[in-house]
């Protein structure tokens, strides 16, 4: 049964759409000495309440009608296709006038509220508590908006919008990073171990702190810029600090190794989740679902074959490039048989008889007499059921790999919008092992113990029967995706990254980490967008003649989303590593810089 807050401020009592956060007068907008010299411990943390739907986002705001931003995210990269050419992952977003990301809402309702809660009666712990929960929103604000533009100005007052300083020019990216790692720092100090997995906690601290330290990290290593060695040694120390036994956090493994990843994303409640650091809620009944349920199926989108191969062989423990037991001429299910379990918890099988078909499948019959109908999903709408035939199709996908990685058999049944009950994982312990391990070989220290304790953790949850070594065998296709990567430890870095993308696939992580990288032309110019092999055990040869025609394959039958419709040439040039100081913005302060090639 889902949870609820019932914190009531004297000047609101509106529940904010479920989810546990009240609606209040916006933070910043609290400027008045009545409110801080009146404020109680419950009235300081509704005031903290107001910010968490812009911070932690989970499937999107309640009633949505997408499949929200853990979904949206992957768009932009190589891991999701969506049914048309995304902007951003071609190099092709032009120069915007505005964007919401360039918002200062919450740095001043943050700043609004250090500056003043001390004058408040609450209780020490109270006043701790709240005080905690807003350093974590400055940090990770500011954060989101280092990773979007880089340069931005930084300010710790925000009470009075006429302050001159308001309209100054753009403080560096080392004097702003210097600062987040200050504000994450005060809120583990101030905020108390996790006790409700939707609240803000010292866990959750700890978990942003790791994570903003190995974007940093990396993102300086790759391009040459001092003290990346330093935020490399934040991150894997504030991971480790995580993984010791008195946190008490573990691996998700109820159902198994064949189906425990999958149930990992599939709950309506993560109490009592050993994995889970941060959740957001969901919940229906107080009209606060999410549409995940629906839209998945349906919305044009599929892993690309870029990812399906990077899933490895558990015959051999190798990529199927070099494996030798992996032809994609056997077809669908022979190929995807024999892999990294994740894989089959990640998309859906098109057989009847796998326990991961989903929605590619429905009961034509009775619950007596089931009667399944169905079969590989439609591509792109471009084909056509015939029931006299006996053929149905009940998914599309732009690639023939349909996800269905947070996708509820249950919310699914309804058959109703907005009805998505399951809640969200926003910061989880598979996360923090990955940031340990990536850190610790970025910074040349990790060891085979250390392997064992984090990636091979992950690998073992599902039963996977082949460790990740401190030396393993070497992938071209990975030094051909990163080859920036250099020195003894390389190909052990490149299959942590491999390892990060197969663990947190349609999780919103790929694309900061393609920019922390610096690989973006490799990745998004150089290699080809490319779906599933068309196999005609799954489709009729005039199934397969349609989708060339209208879709595209390209010489060995593999669907190409983009070949015959798409507009879009590569050119992600360095430019696209950050987005653009919005020009209304320097039209209203002329002392913002525009970012270079902008």
């Amino acid at each position: 049964m889902k949870r609820t807050i019932s914190i009531i401020l004297p000047f609101c009592a509106l529940i904010l759409g479920g989810c546990n956060y009240l609606d209040t007068i916006p933070g910043d907008s609290l400027t008045g000495e009545h409110f801080w010299q009146t404020a109680n411990d419950a009235a300081l943390q509704q005031y903290c309440n107001t910010y968490y739907p812009s911070l932690i986002i989970g499937h999107g705001a309640p009633n949505g009608w997408d499949c929200g931003p853990m979904f949206t995210e992957e768009y932009k990269t190589d891991n999701i296709l969506p049914s048309g050419q995304n902007a951003f992952a071609y190099g092709q977003n032009i120069i915007k006038n505005t964007d919401s990301r360039w918002n200062w809402k919450v740095i001043r309702g943050c700043n609004t509220f250090i500056e003043n809660y001390e004058k408040s009666p609450a209780s020490e712990q109270g006043k701790a508590k709240a005080a905690g929960q807003m350093y974590f929103f400055k940090a990770w604000d500011y954060f989101n908006k280092v990773v979007v533009f880089g340069d931005v100005p930084w300010y710790d007052s925000g009470s009075d919008k006429t302050d001159p300083s308001l309209y100054k020019g753009r403080d560096s990216r080392i004097l702003v990073m210097k600062n987040i790692v200050k504000n994450i720092d005060k809120a583990i100090e101030l905020l108390p171990v996790k006790t409700e997995e939707y609240m803000v906690s010292k866990d959750a601290a700890l978990c942003l702190k790791a994570r903003i330290c190995l974007f940093e990290g990396t993102w300086r290593k790759y391009r040459g810029i001092e003290g990346a060695e330093e935020y490399l040694k934040l991150a894997y120390d504030a991971a480790g600090e995580l993984m010791k036994p008195e946190y008490s956090y573990s691996l998700y493994t109820e159902g198994g190794p064949d189906e425990c990843y999958f149930n990992l994303f599939v709950q309506d409640d993560y109490k009592g989740n050993p994995e889970i650091i941060l959740s957001r809620q969901y919940n229906p009944d107080i009209n606060s679902g999410h549409e995940i349920h629906m839209q998945m199926s349906n919305s044009g989108h599929g892993m690309s074959r870029d990812a399906y191969e990077e899933y490895l062989c558990s015959n051999t423990g190798l990529p199927i490039s070099i494996c030798g037991c992996h032809d994609y001429h056997d077809g669908f299910l022979k190929e995807i048989d024999h892999r990294d379990l994740r894989l089959v918890q990640t998309i859906c099988v098109p057989d009847a008889n796998s326990k991961h078909h989903h929605f590619l499948y429905k009961n034509m019959g009775t619950e007596s007499e089931v009667d399944l109908k169905g079969g590989a999903p439609n591509i792109l709408g471009h084909l056509y059921s015939n029931q006299e035939q006996g053929r149905y199709f009940f998914s599309s996908s732009s690639t023939g790999y349909a996800i269905c990685k947070h996708f509820s058999e249950e919310d699914y049944a309804i058959m109703q919008h907005h009805k998505g009950k399951t809640d969200c994982p926003v910061m989880r312990f598979g996360e923090v092992l990955l940031i340990r391990a990536e850190a610790g070989a970025e910074l040349g220290v990790l060891t085979q113990e250390e392997l064992d304790k984090t990636v091979n953790k992950l690998r073992d949850r599902v039963g996977f029967p082949f460790h990740l070594t401190m030396q393993p065998t070497h992938d071209p296709n990975l030094e051909e995706k990163y080859p920036n990567v250099t020195g003894p430890n390389a190909d052990l870095i490149r299959e942590i990254r491999r390892e990060r993308r197969v663990e947190l696939f349609c999780e919103g992580y790929r694309w900061n980490d393609i920019m922390r990288w610096h690989v973006g032309d490799e990745i998004f110019n150089h290699r080809e967008r490319r779906g599933a092999y068309m196999d005609p055990a799954l489709y009729t040869k005039e199934e397969i003649k349609t989708i060339g025609d209208l879709v595209g394959l390209d010489e060995n039958g593999f669907i190409m989303p983009y070949k015959v419709k798409g507009q879009y040439k590569p050119n992600f040039t360095e430019k696209n590593y950050l987005s653009n100081i919005p020009l209304d913005e320097i039209a209203l302060n002329p002392k913002l810089e525009q970012n270079p090639g902008w």
